[in-house]
């Protein structure tokens, strides 16, 4: 399934705010567009139940900082916070770039803003270099035959030829980056809404600081010093009270979550401290407890991430029934980007909901009950158990 094809076309159609029979102009010109005022009423209707986390239990198998009941020996990570295994990873200042874009394009941004965030984006080494060659770990790996002899085996998707035939696998360069991309160059060539623009390039990043979390605490199996990025790319390199990027969004809507997602975290660190790289230099070289103990760290970060991700976009489509105009346009543009990252675990869930949510994120600007059942299906499918 290819969820992101024909993205791009799709996002150029913005559909009509549904904000009360003042909005607009009425001769279906773009005038006014800007003037969230007295011609812009919101006449919110969608009723959401507030999320329930009563449910929220750690797993017999998670990792439960200082617990004696879990399945982990003393380690590290016993104090609750992250402990680095080498120097401060680089993946800091690409989330500290992340925010810095975000910020500059803040509002009604004009062409220079976007010019000067393109700049940050665009560093050597920087936030762009890392898009480019970002995979999603949720799906299969790029087979041997397809290997692409001009690329190192483990950055595989910068070839072109993966990227066109794997564009799932490379999620970076095949989905997240065209959108980053198309979205900069129309802000800074003044085309359309600036803020819908600015939307798309926030809910982008936020989808490729997802992925990162994910993806270095996996290779961390293989290069030790991906663990701290992974920590890295969550919290900015922040400990549990503090954090920028992915973790402040988190933060600020669910405290329960972020902490789950922390303990993911902290839950691959411990298992680095108790298989250290000196003796267990890569995942091959793991005993079966060793393997098994492993997987559970990297099952509890992976299912935190996708609460913490999913809360993200329930408070987005709650958003939706409370804005118009620009506003409201702006904040589809990001539901369209940032939802569907969701369907391929939805799926995998084996959830009804799956295909109500896919339809909704492919829709124009939805109904108060088309956003109250997006929440409730976002709530049956992530739950926090």
């Amino acid at each position: 399934m290819r969820r992101y094809r024909g993205l791009l076309a799709s996002l150029a159609v913005v559909a009509t705010v549904g904000c009360g029979s003042d909005s607009g102009s009425g001769d279906g010109s773009d005038e006014g567009a800007d003037d969230q005022g007295s011609d812009c009423i919101v006449t919110a209707e969608a009723q959401f139940e507030a999320a329930d986390e009563s449910a929220c239990m750690p797993l017999a198998t998670d990792f439960v900082p200082g617990s004696d009941a879990d399945p982990y020996a003393t380690c590290v990570s016993d104090d609750g916070e992250y402990h680095l295994i080498e120097g401060t990873p680089s993946s800091v200042a690409r989330v500290e770039a992340y925010d810095e874009v975000v910020a500059l394009l803040r509002g009604h941004p004009s062409a220079d803003d976007f010019t000067a965030a393109r700049t940050v984006y665009a560093v050597d080494e920087g936030l762009e270099s890392r898009v480019l060659r970002r995979e999603d770990l949720h799906y299969p790996a790029i087979p041997e035959a397809d290997f692409d002899p001009d690329f190192e085996d483990d950055k595989q998707c910068s070839s072109p030829l993966n990227v066109a035939k794997h564009s799932d696998r490379c999620a970076g360069p095949a989905n997240i980056a065209p959108i980053i991309d198309a979205a900069f160059v129309a802000g800074m060539t003044d085309q359309g809404e600036p803020e819908v623009h600015a939307a798309r390039i926030e809910a982008a990043g936020l989808w490729f600081l997802f992925l990162s979390v994910y993806k270095e605490a996996n290779t961390c199996a293989d290069k030790a010093k991906d663990c701290d990025s992974s920590w890295a790319y969550y919290t900015g390199a922040a400990n549990r009270a503090g954090g920028i990027g992915l973790s402040a969004a988190t933060k600020a809507l669910t405290e329960l979550g972020h902490n789950r997602v922390f303990d993911g975290v902290t839950a691959v660190r411990c298992w680095r401290d108790l298989y250290p790289a000196e003796d267990y230099p890569s995942r091959e070289d793991l005993d079966a407890a060793g393997e098994q103990l492993l997987s559970d760290a990297l099952e509890q970060l992976d299912q935190s991430l996708w609460y913490a991700y999913a809360r993200i976009v329930r408070d987005r489509l709650e958003r939706q029934d409370a804005v118009c105009g620009v506003e409201a346009e702006a904040n589809w543009a990001f539901l369209q980007v940032a939802g569907p990252v969701l369907d391929f675990e939805a799926s995998a869930r084996g959830s009804a909901d799956a295909t109500e949510l896919a339809a909704l994120w492919a829709g124009e600007q939805p109904t108060a009950e088309a956003l109250e059942g997006g929440v409730e299906a976002l709530d049956a499918v992530f739950g926090c158990g």
